[in-house]
């Protein structure tokens, strides 16, 4: 078994393969999408999840409390109001960008939990 040329590396037909992917993609008219963009459904769903379980937690909590302590609607009442008071904070807060996730605030700058612009604003 003699081989008379050795292969090329994958490395190169991995670059040759992306550079004619771009050139495609370029006649095609599309452009990457960058990373980090939410969807717009995705940003949906979680705003829909972020309510409908502040609700639950709150509705499920008071009534776990109104059926040990006998107070039977009231306590369901107020954690339901809680529940939907911090549903929809959570809901202001992600929706504005303020939310604590890690990652890129609203203005741009690094949003790891420590004041001040991170290392790429620099």
């Amino acid at each position: 078994m003699n081989e008379r040329e050795k292969p090329a590396p994958l490395s190169e037909l991995d670059a040759r393969l992306r550079d004619a992917r771009g050139k495609a993609n370029e006649a095609a008219g599309r452009t990457p999408r960058p990373k980090g963009a939410t969807s717009g459904l995705g940003f949906a769903l979680r705003i829909g999840v972020e309510l409908v379980a502040a609700l639950l937690v709150g509705g499920g909590l008071g009534l776990f409390l109104d059926r040990w302590l006998g107070t039977t609607p009231w306590l369901m009442l107020v954690f339901f109001l809680l529940g939907a008071a911090a549903g929809f904070l959570n809901v202001y807060r992600l929706a504005t960008g303020m939310d604590q996730s890690v990652g890129y605030g609203r203005n741009g700058t690094k949003n790891d939990g420590k004041k001040g612009p991170g290392p790429e604003a620099g």
